[in-house]
């Protein structure tokens, strides 16, 4: 298949470098690492998991040459387009999708957050826009080298609530372990019960996964449970049958204890004085929450540090 990633970072890299592998004709569309990636192509260094069959067998993953362009006109037409753009930059697809898109074209976001979806609808069409949410752990060191730290699975949905089989194939078939949840919203509730938690709590004390676990556990755990009761209130007023456990919070622990001393991306985006994925991240959350009647106290103060911390900046 044709395939354009769109947003080159560390996880466009990362998932594109799998789709390369499989044998896929990948496109990427890169402005930061575009020199990088036409001169030395992909280098990746990638941690063993199961989650990710490439990882077993190759830890230091190279690709050369890549198809890298500054510009989405000169890719044209594709069959899938993936976005691993910043939430924050999302408006410029209204000028990046429109010379990629044929008539069959499918959009699938790796973005994090609520309602990244619905907002794409407003330069897509409804019925060929899917969500991927991925829980992995990469970064990007300054030279452009990938590192993959831990896990890689995905989980797959479309705006529509139809099958989103061809995506799930499309992983599948590129080593990365991949499921189908009973919706996306609730694929992306589950995703937020970390991200809240993790990123929102990583910016504020300036630390990184495993000093949250061993110094601020008990506000970690608060987040994450407020979450879970404003995800299942949203659920319930989209008429959604699907619920999520508290045991999902204990879940997380476990899986973040493996990541070692992550930095989250909303605490890297903070020290390198970038603008952070607030308003996907911890301000919709925040807005579902007073629209449903949920008490969310440890949510409001985080929004208020981070209010202050935007001030400060």
């Amino acid at each position: 298949m044709r395939i354009a990633i769109v947003g080159s970072g560390a996880l466009g890299q990362f998932y594109g470098a799998q789709l390369v592998l499989a044998g896929h004709e990948v496109h990427f569309l890169a402005r930061r690492d575009a020199g990088v990636l036409a001169t030395r192509g992909l280098i990746i260094h990638q941690t063993p998991t199961k989650q990710v069959a490439s990882s077993l067998t190759t830890p230091l993953l190279t690709c050369h040459p890549v198809r890298v362009h500054r510009e989405a006109a000169t890719i044209g037409p594709v069959e899938w387009i993936i976005v691993t753009l910043k939430t924050t930059g999302l408006e410029a697809l209204a000028t990046l999708l429109p010379p990629l898109t044929g008539p069959t074209t499918r959009l699938s976001l790796l973005c994090n957050g609520l309602g990244v979806e619905e907002r794409c609808a407003t330069w897509f069409p409804a019925d060929r826009i899917f969500g991927q949410l991925c829980f992995v752990c990469v970064n990007r060191d300054d030279d452009g080298t990938i590192h993959h730290l831990a896990h890689g699975a995905v989980a797959v949905g479309s705006l529509t609530n139809s099958p989103a089989d061809d995506l799930a194939n499309l992983w599948t078939h590129a080593g990365v372990r991949c499921h189908q949840p009973a919706s996306l919203l609730e694929a992306r509730w589950r995703k937020m019960v970390w991200n809240v938690a993790f990123n929102g709590l990583a910016t504020v004390h300036d630390a990184t996964t495993d000093t949250l676990m061993q110094h601020h556990a008990d506000q970690v755990r608060a987040l994450m449970m407020e979450t879970i009761a404003i995800g299942n209130a949203d659920l319930a007023a989209a008429g959604r049958n699907e619920h999520l456990e508290n045991a999902w919070a204990d879940e997380q622990f476990d899986r973040t204890a493996d990541m070692g001393a992550y930095a989250p991306s909303t605490l890297l985006d903070a020290r390198a004085g970038r603008p952070l994925e607030r308003d996907v991240l911890f301000d919709e959350p925040l807005r579902r929450a007073q629209r449903f009647g949920v008490m969310a106290p440890e949510l409001a103060r985080l929004v208020a540090h981070l209010d202050r911390y935007q001030t400060a900046d």
